[in-house]
């Protein structure tokens, strides 16, 4: 009985030293995610107009929802939805915006936890700025289409993947508004531009319960009335975006 009995634990433990490094080491799920979190971002911008240019700030906070697997994916297709809404006020100015875009690529992979990805992609953006007048109700709404491209870098540790991506969004016959309660409203066209972004993020926790997912990101944005416009001509507004987005994957 006892040899019997010796002879168990030696293959019960042969079993499980083999089969421990399979537990320990295995990768993580490649399905698709949903994330759902905050964001907040400090924004500087500076108007250009003539011989003269006049500077401001803001903060802003918001949600965010994306579904893809831009995180989690191998090689192959990749893809990710997304849609978000910030706010923002300072001395009674408010800046309301709202974005939705859609990211499609291709992923190779340059050994076991590094690949590279080139996405391409679309969107739409909304922007209301809503200046403290003492005298008029002022709003200011941007509407744009914006096409992407973008390459990206996943590199998978054991229980976490880090994503750095950069690219740049070109809007597509953008209008802006500008409405003036008691007085009338003039819509103008907006020249197509090229701004560049650039994000960093790092999915945590992926083998757990409850995934998290940090990031940072950065964007440039100019918004330039078309030279035809004789309400202001040669008028640019230069925008930066320093931001974080916060959120739980499931």
């Amino acid at each position: 009985m006892s040899k019997l009995f010796g002879k168990f634990l030696k293959n019960t433990s042969v079993l499980a030293l083999v089969a421990a490094p399979a537990v320990v080491f295995a990768a993580p799920s490649t399905d698709p995610i949903s994330t759902f979190g905050i964001q907040g971002s400090y924004n500087d911008f500076k108007l250009e107009g003539g011989s003269e240019s006049d500077k401001d700030h803001m903060p802003e906070a918001g949600l965010f929802y994306t579904f893809g697997n831009k995180l989690t994916g191998e090689s192959g297709f990749i893809y990710q939805a997304g849609i978000e809404a910030k706010y923002g006020e300072k001395s009674d100015n408010k800046l309301k915006e709202g974005q939705a875009d859609l990211d499609l690529g291709w992923r190779a992979a340059l050994d076991a936890r590094n690949f590279v990805d080139v996405i391409v992609g679309g969107g739409y953006s909304w922007t209301r700025y809503e200046p403290d007048t003492n005298d008029y109700d002022v709003k200011l709404t941007n509407k744009s289409p914006f096409a992407k491209a973008a390459l990206g870098y996943n590199h998978q540790f054991d229980d976490m993947t880090l994503r750095v991506e950069a690219g740049a969004r070109r809007t597509l016959d953008g209008r802006a508004k500008l409405k003036v309660d008691d007085v009338g409203s003039d819509t103008v066209d907006l020249k197509d531009r090229t701004n560049p972004y650039a994000e960093v993020s790092l999915l945590m926790n992926q083998k757990g319960d409850l995934p998290v997912m940090a990031g940072l990101y950065y964007t440039r944005t100019e918004y330039k009335l078309d030279e035809d416009s004789a309400v202001a001509d040669n008028t640019k507004l230069k925008r930066d975006e320093y931001g974080f987005k916060v959120g739980i994957a499931f």
